[in-house]
Formats: C-alpha cells, sequence, structure tokens
C-alpha cells in the first residue's frame, strides 16, 4: 500500500494601511516584480518568483545561499577540504541549491495569501513566510507606492480561545499592530488606531500579570482584542503548570487546512481547494469579530 501525500495550506493578513493606496494584487505583483531574495532563516531564501494578477495565484520559491566563508569536507579522506580542493568548485553564483516552489493565492477583499506549507515533500514555515513578507513590505519602492504595510500570519481561532482559557494563566500579552477596520469593525478599530495616533506608535500592546494564588481571567473586551491581535499580531501568554509557568503563542498555531491524497501529482488541485476552505474561515470570523464589536 503506497503511502498517503500530505497536502497542508496556512494564510498571512497583509494590510495598507492608506485606504487611498489599497491594491493588493497590485502590491504583490510589484514585489514579485522586484525578484529580490530575503534570507529568512540561516542559508535559507524566500522570493516570489510569479504572480499573476488576474488570477490572483503565484509561487514563491526557497532556496539556499552558500557563503563563501563556509568549509567544506571531503569524503575521500574523511577531513576538512584543502585549499587544492577548494579549487576543483566552480558554482556559477546564479545557481543556488535546495531549490523548492510553493503555490500562494490573494484574495484582495480579505487582504489574505493563503500558501502551501507542504506539498511535494517539501516543507515551508509559516514563521519563514511571515519574516519575508514582512522584510519585502518594508523594500523601499514599496513604501515609496504603498506606504506603510503590514504582515502577520493567521493564528488559529481555537488556539486564541485555548489560551485565553488557560486555567492559571499568570501574564497575558496582547500586541496588535494596524488592522483594517472592515475586518473587526469601525468601533473596536477606532480604538485601536486612536491609541496608537495619540501616542505616535506603530504596534498596540497591552499587557495583564498578576501573582500569588489569583489568575487571570480576560473579560469580553480582552477576548476581543485577542481574537484581533490573531490576525494583527500576537498573543503572549504563561499559564502555571505543576508549579513552573508554561510559556504560550499564538504564532506557534498558525491557522492551516490539511489533507491527505492517495495519489500524488495533484498539488495544484489539492492547494485550490485548500485556500478556499482557509479563506472561508477567516470570513467567517471576520464577521465574528465585527458582530461582536458592534
Amino acid at each position: 500500500m503506497s503511502r498517503p501525500f500530505k497536502h497542508e495550506v496556512a494564510a498571512l493578513n497583509i494590510r495598507i494601511n492608506d485606504k487611498d493606496r489599497r491594491d493588493y494584487p497590485k502590491l504583490i505583483k510589484q514585489i514579485a516584480d522586484l525578484k529580490r531574495g530575503v534570507r529568512v532563516l540561516g542559508k535559507t531564501n524566500l522570493a516570489i518568483s510569479y504572480f499573476d494578477e488576474i488570477s490572483l495565484r503565484g509561487i514563491i520559491l526557497k532556496y539556499d545561499e552558500l557563503p563563501a566563508a563556509d568549509e567544506w569536507f571531503n569524503t575521500e579522506n574523511f577531513d576538512g577540504a584543502s585549499l587544492e580542493d577548494l579549487k576543483e568548485i566552480v558554482i556559477p553564483d546564479k545557481l543556488k541549491p535546495n531549490y523548492a516552489r510553493f503555490y500562494f493565492a490573494l484574495d484582495p477583499n480579505l487582504h489574505v495569501i493563503a500558501f502551501q506549507t507542504y506539498g511535494r515533500s517539501k516543507g515551508l514555515s509559516t514563521l519563514a513566510v511571515e519574516k519575508y513578507f514582512k522584510a519585502a513590505v518594508k523594500f523601499e519602492e514599496i513604501t515609496d507606492a504603498f506606504g506603510q504595510v503590514d504582515a502577520d500570519i493567521i493564528a488559529d481561532h481555537g488556539a486564541i480561545d485555548r489560551i485565553l482559557n488557560l486555567d492559571n494563566l499568570k501574564e497575558l500579552e496582547i500586541i496588535i499592530r494596524p488592522p483594517n477596520s472592515d475586518d473587526i469593525g469601525e468601533t473596536l478599530a477606532q480604538i485601536i488606531e486612536d491609541r496608537l495616533r495619540e501616542q505616535n506608535a506603530e504596534e498596540y500592546r497591552e499587557r495583564l500579570k498578576t501573582k500569588g494564588k489569583k489568575h487571570i481571567e480576560p473579560n469580553e473586551r480582552t477576548r476581543a482584542l485577542a481574537h484581533v491581535a490573531g490576525q494583527n499580531g500576537e498573543v503572549k501568554a504563561k499559564n502555571l503548570e505543576g508549579g513552573a509557568q508554561v510559556s504560550y503563542n499564538s504564532d506557534s498555531s498558525p491557522l492551516k487546512e490539511m489533507r491527505t491524497t492517495a495519489e500524488n501529482g495533484q498539488d495544484l488541485t489539492m492547494f485550490n481547494i485548500l485556500s478556499r476552505f482557509i479563506f472561508s474561515k477567516v470570513g467567517i470570523a471576520r464577521e465574528r469579530q465585527k458582530s461582536a464589536s458592534s
């Protein structure tokens, strides 16, 4: 019996803060046209190689950049490579090893990017994708055209509730970067925007802490803010378990859709199916947020 093939998709929320410059297909196309990689972890780099503004589909590349100062190993004498050995290594700078490609799709109304985290037996870290987009939206060409743009991995909605419902919650920190008011409702968005503007800040933080036998019991306002942070930032917590404080972070539980198939070669089909599921989940969650804050 053949092994099943895994397909997995996650989501990233991207926000152009200036309402007059909100054109998400144009934003992603401009990033793609720059063909500029970002180092996200060790030697690993990511870049967008292609984006179609009609289908709203594209490809993220993953590849390694080999530092010139890297040490090499000789398997014949089982020792470090000599200078003579190194002279035999001729790799053109244009060639990069460990190449892999992953599909992504944009929903411009949700301003959400769904992307493969696993396909063709290769994986892509959600934190690596977040780091890439956080860097890409700060390219000079992008900020000149669109102003401030924020990007955050969307957390699993259930994970936020699990953090808030921890039995012995000792610390809770909510971090929110500017959301779009059409996602969470005008009232809550206005509160966040006013506090950021009044204090000349780009990030809103709220921290609760208790000691002794007490534990934090988040109220409805805190719960609403935490769910906003799940799509526009992060939620951190510390819970007392067995006499020790255990840390939790919403970034560790990204929203994902996963399926397995019996046959290989269905990556694009499964990606299209899973991306529709994840867009639907995000849309439903936002409608609930707007209803709760109205």
